[in-house]
């Protein structure tokens, strides 16, 4: 079976996975979704950010502390950079008081920050995501959301396979090309499109929002493509066939979940 083909029935499943949740559970289905998306996810980026000699102790701390970041910026949203800042700066104090347990001094040091960049990646941006199901047509932007992201990510895949010849960055994405970054673009200008007449919202904003959401989701995978080849691993899992693990699904997702969000206040007028 072809990468292709797999994608295809890994999409087509995922699909009918957010139907039946949100037919059978509503917006409460959805959340459930982005939780376990949150605990699979930050489970695959400790195999990717820290080395399996690291303290199985901090790698513990580091998914609970993940966890309530999600968790707490969900249930608070405006105090999200308060709970971020909070947790990162108790692991940062973990760490040093348990010293002891790194090799040196530079050890310790990338280990803080790897961690922070983590609880930013997989704690704080899906709290985004989340947050935009609870605005005035949430279930329509999280869609978009959804949508804009995936075409791109379909488009570029079928462009850069017909058309691709130059590439976009090799040293981070070998297989990635600037007209398939071009051609993901366009189908998720096209996805947009259809999403502002669904939710009856100026056309030209929520086509420059799809626009910049694509953008930053395509930048998204690469930021994900960067962290698999430093730690040398192709994959962040194999939980979906086709695609790899979650993260690799979601990356785009991920990045692209606060623009979106902005934009839909902005629109909401729920600026406040």
């Amino acid at each position: 079976m072809n990468s292709f083909l797999k994608r295809v029935i890994s999409a087509v499943i995922g699909l009918g996975v957010i139907w039946g949740l949100w037919t059978f559970l509503g917006i409460t289905g959805l959340k459930l979704l982005a939780l376990l998306a949150v605990l699979v996810g930050g489970w695959e980026l400790i195999g990717i950010l820290f080395k399996p000699n690291d303290s199985r102790a901090h790698r513990a701390a580091f998914y609970f502390f993940l966890l309530c970041i999600f968790a707490l910026s969900t249930l608070y949203p405006p105090h999200a950079a308060i709970i971020f800042a909070f947790f990162s700066i108790c692991f940062c104090l973990l760490s040093l008081l348990t010293q002891k347990k790194f090799t040196s001094l530079e050890t310790m040091t990338s280990f803080q920050a790897k961690s922070i960049l983590g609880f930013l990646y997989v704690g704080l941006l899906p709290s985004f995501a989340v947050r935009i199901l609870e605005l005035p047509q949430g279930v329509l932007w999280f869609l978009v959301l959804l949508g804009v992201v995936f075409a791109g990510d379909i488009g570029a895949y079928l462009t850069g396979m017909a058309f691709g010849r130059r590439k976009l960055m090799p040293l981070i994405s070998p297989k990635k090309t600037v007209e398939g970054a071009l051609g993901g673009l366009a189908c998720s200008v096209f996805v947009g499109a259809v999403g502002a007449v669904l939710l009856q919202k100026p056309i030209a904003f929520v086509v420059l929002l799809s626009a910049a959401t694509a953008i930053v989701a395509q930048f998204g995978d690469l930021f994900e493509s960067q962290l698999k080849r430093v730690a040398d691993v192709k994959d962040s899992g194999r939980i979906m066939p086709g695609h790899g693990g979650v993260l690799d699904r979601i990356d785009g997702v991920l990045f692209a979940s606060p623009i979106i969000l902005l934009g839909a206040i902005l629109l909401e007028n729920q600026l406040v």
